[in-house]
């Protein structure tokens, strides 16, 4: 490989791991009020800035009922900040918020039923936060980011297969999917467990968009 192309490549590589750095997922953001603001230091000069875009990103998820059948549902209410430097895209930090309170499913009761002390106990635990810790790049455009997962008062590491959808890392606009699979019950939600299955999955669409 030539000089020139060996520079490229890694450019390229340093564009992308720096983009995956900036998903969440993980799954899981809240409002501002909500949010926490984002740690000194997480960029320097040159650093760039994202906001997780809340119209344009769907968090959707997936458990078992009965064992024939699957219940679907989202979360509705999140919020997420990506900081990174483009030249040092390991130093990059997510963070993502949801609330729990806002899980829709599509029938009324269920979702009030979802939100007591049985499953989620929103009133005791109205936040859950996804914070990045590491990526490792599987092809150009996939890999897996892994982060902690705070959900119902437990912290747990959780792994996200992901997608990176722009190439261009200096574009005012970032998109992602990701997806993966967890355990409620590594999360202390053991309620109705062979009426509901335990693995949830879960499929996000993501999109950053550049702060001003």
């Amino acid at each position: 490989m030539s000089h020139s192309n060996a520079q490229f490549a890694a450019a390229g590589n340093r564009l992308w791991l720096c983009g995956l750095i900036g998903l969440t997922l993980i799954g899981i953001s809240v409002p501002q009020a909500f949010a926490q603001p984002a740690r000194s230091g997480d960029t320097g000069p040159g650093g760039n800035r994202y906001a997780l875009n809340k119209d344009h990103s769907k968090m959707l998820f997936s458990i078992g009922h009965f064992y024939v059948s699957s219940t679907e549902g989202q979360f509705t209410t999140f919020d997420g900040k990506l900081a990174f430097q483009p030249q040092a895209p390991e130093h990059g930090t997510v963070t993502i918020h949801v609330s729990p309170d806002s899980i829709s499913t599509g029938i009324a009761a269920r979702d009030d039923h979802l939100r007591t002390a049985d499953f989620f106990d929103t009133a005791k635990f109205p936040l859950a936060t996804f914070e990045s810790t590491n990526l490792v790049q599987i092809t150009s455009r996939t890999g897996k980011l892994a982060g902690m997962l705070t959900l119902h008062g437990v912290t747990k590491p959780v792994t996200l297969n992901v997608t990176l959808k722009t190439p261009d890392l200096n574009a005012d606009r970032l998109e992602f999917s990701a997806g993966g699979t967890l355990k409620r019950s590594d999360f202390g939600m053991n309620g109705f467990m062979g009426v509901i299955g335990d693995d949830v999955t879960l499929t996000i669409e993501a999109e950053f968009d550049r702060e001003r």
